[in-house]
């Protein structure tokens, strides 16, 4: 029987299959299908919303067409917790959670305190790939805007070995901030960087989007600027796990105090991935620019209610500060963060 599916150019189809994993969208029971230049997912019911960001990000098409069944397929996380957890429990237990490596991450609510090892040990059953479940234990916080977590599953072990694009990354959990939802952002940006540009990523952490550049792009060089120490080691064994001394160099220090010394005015493009706070380093953004321009991607978060004046506001008063102009080139809601907020990104040209 036919079944919901997306069609997408095999080129685009690695960044799909993330998005449409980390968005729970992906029916895991059926198996992928190909034909000689496209990719076929077999999806859920998609909304208005889905739709949208999947044709805008990955030109993919919705059709229908018949899958096979995965052989041996076990039964999902929800199916296992069916018989350990009441109904109501149950009803409170999330579907996604961010998987880094072998280490997956969830969101536990407070309702159901005192069943995390229950619940941790039925992911390590529906993911026979998985060693360790950590769950989150506050928001994003400090200066490093490090998430903290604890094991709650598997392995005593919170420093994950995660791949993406071809890349290997060294992740420090609980003491570095890293989003794995943002691949098919850091592959979207690749796809714009042009030979021989220089890019300053600002807030590199432990460097996803100056090493999948430096090997996806013929770039000429990513400056990439971390102040946390522990994001700034990371980072440096991931540069020489990925081969890429060449083309990345990392700067260990504060943003403000870097860039005014070392990146004035070298840059072709820069990166503003900060989880918080991005509008507060827009000026430094600005000064790493070339005398003729360049352009700017700008990372926040933002209420739901108006996702992006309030930061193109915020970004045209800083060019008309400096005597320059902005163009918006593109705007998109990335993930959601809670019911009220979602990360943002803004991509804007200065002349």
């Amino acid at each position: 029987m036919p079944s919901l599916a997306l069609r997408v150019e095999r080129k685009k189809a690695s960044a799909l299959h993330a998005f449409l994993k980390e968005s729970a969208l992906l029916v895991k029971e059926l198996e992928p299908a190909s034909d000689e230049f496209h990719v076929f997912f077999p999806v859920k019911k998609l909304s208005a919303k889905d739709r949208k960001i999947i044709k805008e990000k990955f030109a993919a098409i919705v059709v229908e067409k018949t899958f096979k069944k995965k052989s041996g397929s076990r039964k999902t996380f929800k199916e296992i917790l069916s018989g350990r957890l009441s109904r109501k429990d149950l009803a409170l237990v999330g579907r996604a959670f961010d998987l880094v490596g072998n280490i997956a991450i969830v969101e536990i609510p407070n309702e159901l305190k005192g069943n995390e090892k229950i619940i941790g040990t039925a992911l390590l059953e529906a993911h026979k790939n998985l060693e360790t479940v950590c769950m989150k234990t506050g928001a994003h916080k400090g200066v490093f805007r490090a998430e903290p977590v604890k094991v709650i599953a598997g392995k005593k072990n919170l420093v994950a070995t995660y791949t993406e694009s071809g890349c290997v990354f060294r992740v420090s959990l609980g003491k570095v901030f890293f989003s794995p939802r943002l691949a098919a952002e850091r592959l979207r940006i690749s796809r714009q960087v042009k030979k021989g540009e220089v890019v300053a990523a600002l807030f590199a952490g432990v460097g996803p989007f100056p090493i999948v550049l430096a090997k996806k792009t013929r770039m000429s060089k990513a400056y990439a600027v971390e102040l946390n120490p522990v994001a700034v080691k990371d980072m440096q064994e991931n540069v020489k796990k990925n081969r890429v001394g060449e083309k990345v160099a990392v700067l260990s220090g504060d943003v403000k105090k870097i860039v005014p010394r070392k990146l004035a005015g070298k840059c072709d493009r820069v990166l503003m991935p900060l989880p918080k706070g991005a509008e507060e380093f827009l000026h430094e953004a600005f000064l790493c620019l070339k005398k003729e321009g360049g352009i700017i991607h700008f990372y926040g978060f933002a209420e739901r209610s108006n996702l992006f004046e309030p930061a193109i506001r915020l970004i045209k008063s800083q060019a008309e500060k400096i005597g320059k102009k902005v163009k918006i080139l593109y705007k998109s809601e990335l993930r959601s963060y809670s019911p009220q907020t979602a990360q943002i990104v803004i991509d804007f040209s200065v002349s």
